[in-house]
């Protein structure tokens, strides 16, 4: 392990066996982090777009550098740590160096550089996306829950040796099987769930998360590595051996593994993580800070077409954004990331209902409304957009304050062909 950095008095703890941190016994200060990926912006049907942090004061929050310590004093995910991670149950442990840390979201995003072996999967270097709900900042936010703790840790691994987590878990899935969107906030009496039971309920949030971008990946396999980044591997943080965990007062104490004897289903207990190809850039939001004016329409462009190659592999993207496009500095070329919050045409009845729910969404006409308004915010300048004809369709037929229309009508045809030249 490398040494930790000077002007602070640190020591090394173990965490859980699988990660070895210095822990700063004088103030966490100095950590690096990135601002996170994701970007909330609102567009109203008439493109009328709120992006700036006034418009929308949750956008200070994530754009605060400062969460990813401020969650949990005991997070692991810092530069220079060292993290064990599995590729499978069986495997040997993958040991590899933490470079870089971005700001936890719903998940915790990292750079490594892999030790034993030197090279996984053809490369030295990769992007670690880990679903580890005690340090997914956004996703504790999103659902008001307390920062992680040993102690509530305890207490979800009893609920997990009791059976009940196992329990709750079928019970999710069901309700998951039947309506997509189901959420803990579907449950009348969810704000009275022990800690142990919300513990529960984010550790499932999250697999599904993982296997939601997973399976996204899977589905964009011809695009890997020409308009998403390569999916390099799936791999797990490796909770196999007995090692001492960290009580609340940063002491070493001996405990168990994450993982319980008693747990036979893996979902409860692992955090997985994907190994995704580090992909150089700056991000579509910063635009103007890149490039010069005469260059921003065809990077805009490009991003469009990124977009839609996505969308025809049956997939569409409930957290599209301009902070989702990775801008190549030398092609200009535009590469997007970040899939986890998706829907796919092939989970959905009938093709009306997937037009329906593109309809509504319209990532597209979103990502382009919110960076034509940042760029004309920011610098007085902007970029133009044109909506396809498929657009207009959807819009005449599921966008009308009348309600549905009817499609392949007369009425419909002339509505389309009115807004066929309108740019934005």
């Amino acid at each position: 392990m490398i040494d930790p950095p000077g002007q602070h008095k640190f020591k090394t703890v173990n965490l859980s066996g699988s990660i070895n941190i210095f822990m700063p016994m004088d103030g966490p200060e100095g950590v690096e982090t990135l601002k996170d990926e994701h970007l909330a912006f609102e567009v109203d049907i008439a493109g009328t777009t709120h992006q700036d942090k006034d418009a929308i004061p949750a956008l200070e929050k994530l754009d605060s550098t400062s969460s990813i310590m401020s969650a949990s004093p005991f997070c692991p995910y810092i530069a220079g740590n060292e993290i064990l991670l599995k590729a499978s149950d069986e495997s040997n442990p993958i040991k590899a160096l933490i470079l870089k840390c971005f700001q936890a979201t719903l998940s915790c995003v990292m750079v490594i550089r892999f030790i034993d072996p030197p090279v996984f999967n053809g490369t030295s270097e990769c992007i670690l996306k880990l679903l580890d709900r005690r340090f997914s900042t956004q996703a504790r936010e999103d659902l008001e829950l307390a920062s992680w703790t040993p102690e509530l840790e305890q207490q979800f691994q009893d609920f997990v040796r009791n059976g009940d987590a196992e329990e709750f878990f079928s019970y999710w899935d069901a309700e998951k099987e039947f309506d997509c969107d189901w959420s803990a906030f579907y449950v009348t009496n969810h704000r009275k769930w022990s800690p142990a039971k919300w513990e529960a309920y984010i550790q499932w949030q999250t697999i599904d998360l993982y296997e939601t971008e997973k399976k996204a990946y899977q589905l964009m396999a011809a695009l890997q590595g020409v308009v998403v980044p390569k999916m390099l591997g799936e791999v797990i943080l490796d909770l196999s051996t007995e090692a001492a965990k960290i009580t609340s007062d940063g002491e070493l104490a001996d405990a168990k593994s994450m993982t319980s004897d008693t747990n036979d289903n893996p979902r409860i207990s692992i955090i997985p993580g994907l190994l995704l190809q580090f992909v150089d850039g700056f991000e579509l939001t910063d635009l103007h800070e890149h490039l010069p004016r005469e260059q921003w329409q065809s990077v805009v462009d490009s991003s469009i077409t990124t977009l839609r190659q996505i969308q025809a592999c049956g997939i569409l993207n409930y957290d599209a954004n301009t902070r989702n496009f990775i801008i190549d500095p030398t092609s200009h070329k535009a590469m997007m990331v970040d899939f986890g919050i998706t829907k796919f045409r092939e989970d959905v009845d009938s093709d009306r209902e997937w037009d329906k729910m593109q309809a509504y969404k319209d990532e597209e006409f979103l990502v382009a409304m919110a960076i034509q308004h940042r760029l004309k915010t920011l610098t007085g300048d902007t970029i133009v957009y044109k909506p396809t004809e498929r657009h207009w369709r959807l819009m005449y037929r599921y966008n009308q304050e009348g309600g549905e229309n009817e499609g392949g009508t007369k009425e419909e045809e002339e509505y389309v062909n009115s807004r066929l030249d309108v740019v934005y």
